[in-house]
């Protein structure tokens, strides 16, 4: 069969980590047989790469995880040598995708039930590059990878397929399940990792969401408030898009506190002449909004508190605004 031949890519040193490709965001999927549709997960974007039996379990910007999921870890060193690109989920009591369980897994040191769903191989063999072949290639050597691996790691790593039916309809649906998306890729793609992000993977969410980097927070008294929220700027700085509710976060407050500086470090947007109690925070922590949109003036609408990103740098944060 095809699909058990080995394909010979570029010979390349398998490295630590690949940079990520990045879907672009689009409200409108596209259609046609050129495509594939899949369900965009709510969880930790992760890779797995295995040498020899040797497993390093990697987040989105290179920080090693490995020792954090101990199960993932074992079972990954049974496969072949790869590099695996996938997602980290942790399902609720109906089965669904739950962020916030992942999250608490994590915290508790209790990983041994998450699921690391992989959609894509980078690299087959120690010397085998993927990367220049289409997605249908690579697809096709995720899926031969995975069953050398046996029928007993499909607990902990699972093949994501691709989802059959019109874009838009798939689209409803999610929506309708309270999953987070639909991405959508191109079969015939090379995988591009970096800054950039091609227009060979798309995403379309059911909730317009920002990624924000906080720079400050306000307080009720002796009560937490509101933080206050920005994007990198095209000066380095930091443009204020508003403020959120993050209700009740664990170590939130102690770690804005261990960030607290005397200057704001808002440099731009429409931020308020006023601000009853405000404290101000070195740019560093990142978190998820979901919102309603952008106003004309950069700010958000309807903001309401999604996650504290741990697995994300400021740095690493997209200042579009749709993205």
């Amino acid at each position: 069969m095809a699909a058990r031949k080995r394909v010979q890519g570029a010979a390349v040193p398998m490295p630590d980590f690949v940079p990520f490709q990045h879907p672009k965001m689009t409200t409108s999927l596209p259609e046609g047989s050129a495509w594939i549709h899949e369900v965009k997960l709510d969880g930790y974007r992760m890779q797995v790469r295995t040498e020899r039996g040797r497993v390093r379990i990697s987040t989105r910007n290179g920080l090693d995880w490995t020792s954090k999921f101990r199960a993932l870890e074992a079972l990954a060193g049974e496969l072949p040598d790869c590099i695996l690109d996938g997602e980290l989920v942790a399902l609720d009591g109906k089965g669904e995708p739950s962020f916030s369980s992942l999250r608490s897994a994590i915290a508790r040191g209790d990983t041994d039930a998450l699921i690391f769903y992989a959609f894509d191989i980078l690299f087959e063999g120690r010397d085998n590059d993927l990367r220049p072949y289409p997605l249908s290639t690579r697809k096709a050597r995720l899926a031969h990878v995975l069953a050398e691996g046996g029928d007993h790691i499909t607990d902990t790593i699972r093949l994501v397929t691709p989802l059959n039916g019109p874009p838009a309809a798939l689209l409803r649906a999610a929506c309708e399940l309270k999953w987070e998306g639909i991405v959508s890729k191109r079969l015939d793609a090379p995988y591009r990792g970096g800054k950039d992000r091609p227009d060979s993977w798309v995403k379309a969410k059911c909730r317009p969401s920002a990624e924000a980097v906080i720079g400050g927070w306000t307080a009720d008294g002796p009560a937490f408030g509101r933080i206050l929220c920005g994007v990198p700027d095209e000066g380095g700085g930091l443009r204020y898009i508003g403020s959120v509710d993050p209700g009740r976060v664990p170590g939130l407050a102690r770690k804005l506190e261990t960030l607290r500086t005397p200057q704001s470090p808002f440099t731009s947007g429409p931020l308020p002449a006023r601000i009853p109690d405000v404290h101000w925070a070195r740019p560093h922590l990142v978190v998820d909004i979901e919102i309603a949109e952008f106003t004309s003036s950069g700010k958000m609408r309807q903001p309401a508190f999604k996650r504290l990103r741990t697995d994300k740098t400021a740095a690493e944060v997209n200042p579009d605004l749709d993205a």
